[in-house]
């Protein structure tokens, strides 16, 4: 397998792929990115589906699909055509099948595309150990191309699309036992059936690789399309993660899966799965597609040349697994930075004067409870007064933190004056304005200043444009000449491919960076951060993260850059829920219950609680959980730890103290304070 997984790493290009008409909604191609939701309501209750297709038409969805168990709910699907003809609802329809291979083939007569899942559409999953010999794993295939072709061909008569949709939690045992619980298990799966649908000349197909960790998911798309590459297939994606959960939790997931891969240019039709109403989920779709379909469109007016400017930036990273950016250790005041240190925080608090030390102190004991605290505090200093302020604040010893100041452009001309104000702070950060205006000798100048400074135990972040970030080599080479440790970079208004070019030209020289992300609002900076930093968390890089939004709260932005460290699972402090966002096969009531066991649990720091409406995926997509609450039949729940059911078919209202019970068994319950 090639390492190439997108047309590049570096600059936005959206892989080409084929297009597949799902109805009169074309995926892929020359089409903008697709936006798409699934009801929740059960098939066979039409009054309700309707509600629930209608709503979701009119909120923008693209694409409506549905879940259909059994028989009795393809049955009903003439019923759901009809009203939807008498109502003039024109959005396609998916049947999303699971287990039941003639069902499948009643739905292809009444829809525009059917979604199988392949770890369990020929497959009845048991967790066994099986050593398959390459024999038996052949004869394995053949009895699912046997299951498989009849639907292949069928679809392909009436001209119905097919979305191949491996799940992590549901790969089959055969997969399982070859390649493990993997990415590559995922791509594996997946092309095993577009192979037989190849052989009978159908390639009408989308296919995703969904999982309900980022990381996972991230990886596994990457290394299908490199699997495409390496074949000559161009088939369109269907991105989503999967048992995202609620709240901004579940945007946060969302942002940083999802976004990463449409940043990679990877992309051809989204779903948001959020343990909401359906409807909630259209929003935060289209606001993760807007700046890609825009950059698409403009794409056909624009010949600049991506290629050529490729040849600057080389791939450093392995795409298809996690692995640290390495970044030299240093200090700031108190705190370690880079090697194997945590990702740190540091907030940006808006100057106050002395009013300041006290808001630092209150969101210092508010956050100590939770574990989160800042762990360096950046302050944006634009008149004298402020700088000289602050500089006696610090010089009393008024903040418990290493403290960073940045100064306005104004005030950054005049460091000499405030030298001795500048050395009473840990970090200076220096902004990327000083590039477009400072002669040669001036930046000389500065270079020397900025070398001293460093070399009294202080450090230096500079900071550069992302229009601009060729600068670094310049800065960089000066920095190396003087033999400058306590340095640190950082870019502004950048995003995840600027990111990676930065690390790019800094992979031989090992400084530390600074993931900063600004926003307008903080809505806007939940997606920019979590695609931005977040995604380049995935990536390895980052070894401090500092969010802004206009004059906006510290405390938000605080919990915010945790929050996005424990969505990539590198942070854990608060307890991890994997929850998915229900449709016609759930069990119980998902929101309600989800609130109940959140409610009861959400103390627990760094434990991870699966909350599933049914087995399709529970037990595999809870394969990095520590407890399971999975539905069962109705008012029926299993109870698992890990991948074991330790407590079968307990009732509904029970469940939750079983639950708690079970945690406690596990020596991981702590009462809350």
């Amino acid at each position: 397998m090639s390492t190439k997984y997108n047309e590049s790493p570096f600059f936005y290009k959206r892989r080409p792929t084929r297009e597949v008409k799902v109805g009169d909604v074309g995926i892929g191609g020359k089409n903008p990115i697709r936006v798409q939701s699934m009801i929740t309501s059960n098939t066979r209750d039409t009054d309700a589906s309707i509600q629930q297709i209608l709503d979701l038409e009119k909120a923008g969805s693209e694409i409506v699909r549905l879940t259909v168990p059994s028989q009795a709910d393809a049955d009903n699907l003439p019923n759901i055509r009809k009203r939807m003809k008498e109502l003039g609802l024109k959005v396609p329809l998916v049947a999303d099948i699971h287990f039941t291979p003639q069902v499948a083939l009643k739905c292809v007569e009444w829809v525009e595309k059917v979604r199988i899942n392949p770890g369990n559409f020929a497959d009845k999953k048991k967790f066994e150990i099986i050593e398959y010999t390459d024999k038996d794993y052949n004869e394995e295939l053949e009895r699912i191309e046997e299951v498989f072709t009849p639907l292949v061909l069928r679809a392909k008569e009436l001209g119905v699309a097919m979305r191949i949709g491996t799940n992590h939690g549901s790969l089959s045992d055969r997969i399982m036992n070859r390649f493990g619980d993997t990415p590559l298990g995922m791509v594996e799966s997946a092309l095993e059936f577009i192979r037989i649908a190849e052989r009978n000349s159908y390639q009408d197909i989308v296919v995703s690789m969904k999982a309900s960790n980022p990381q996972v998911m991230i990886q596994a798309y990457r290394m299908l399309v490199s699997r495409f590459y390496d074949l000559g297939m161009d088939y369109p994606l269907h991105l989503g993660v999967t048992e995202a959960g609620d709240g901004k939790d579940g945007r946060i997931k969302s942002a940083i899966g999802i976004g990463s891969l449409l940043e990679d240019g990877l992309g051809d039709t989204i779903r948001v799965s959020l343990t909401e109403d359906a409807i909630h989920e259209i929003p935060v779709a289209k606001e993760l597609v807007r700046k890609y379909n825009d950059l698409y469109l403009s794409s056909f007016t624009n010949n600049q040349n991506s290629k050529e400017k490729d040849t600057i930036y080389t791939e450093f990273r392995d795409p298809f697994q996690y692995s640290r950016f390495y970044s030299r250790e240093l200090s700031i005041g108190n705190q370690m930075i880079g090697d194997t240190n945590p990702v740190r925080i540091e907030s940006c608090i808006p100057f106050y004067g002395e009013g300041t030390t006290e808001e630092v102190l209150n969101i210092i004991q508010r956050g100590t409870k939770s574990g989160r605290v800042p762990e360096l505090l950046h302050f944006e200093i634009n008149s004298e007064l402020d700088l000289l302020s602050l500089g006696t604040m610090v010089r009393r010893g008024s903040f418990p933190l290493p403290v960073s100041v940045e100064l306005s452009l104004d005030l950054l001309y005049q460091y000499e004056t405030f030298a001795e104000d500048l050395y009473r702070f840990q970090k200076w950060v220096i902004p990327p304005s000083i590039f477009l205006k400072e002669s040669e000798e001036s930046l000389e100048d500065l270079l020397q200043f900025v070398f001293r400074y460093a070399k009294d135990k202080r450090s230096v972040e500079w900071t550069f444009a992302a229009t601009n970030i060729e600068d670094v080599t310049k800065i960089l080479w000066e920095c190396k000449k003087r033999n400058m440790e306590n340095i640190l970079f950082s870019l502004k208004d950048g995003d995840l491919l600027t990111t990676r070019k930065l690390a790019n030209l800094l992979k031989e020289s090992d400084y530390p960076i600074v993931l900063n992300v600004s926003g307008k609002n903080k809505d806007q900076l939940l997606y920019d951060a979590s695609i931005q930093a977040g995604g380049s968390l995935l990536d390895g890089i980052g070894d401090i993260i500092r969010l802004s939004f206009g004059d906006g709260e510290a405390e938000e932005c605080l919990h915010l850059s945790f929050d996005i460290l424990q969505a990539t699972r590198l942070r854990l402090t608060k307890t991890e829920y994997i929850s998915c966002p229900s449709c016609g096969r759930t069990m119980f009531d998902l929101q309600t219950t989800t609130a109940k066991i959140k409610e009861k649990t959400g103390h627990l720091k760094g434990v991870k609680i699966a909350v599933m409406g049914c087995i399709v995926n529970g037990p595999g997509e809870m394969a990095d959980a520590d407890f399971g609450y999975v539905g069962a039949g109705i008012g029926k729940v299993h109870l698992y730890k890990g991948k074991e059911i330790v407590k079968k078919g307990v009732s509904e209202t029970e469940a939750p103290d079983l639950l708690i019970e079970l945690i406690r068994e596990n020596g991981m319950w702590n009462d809350p304070e």
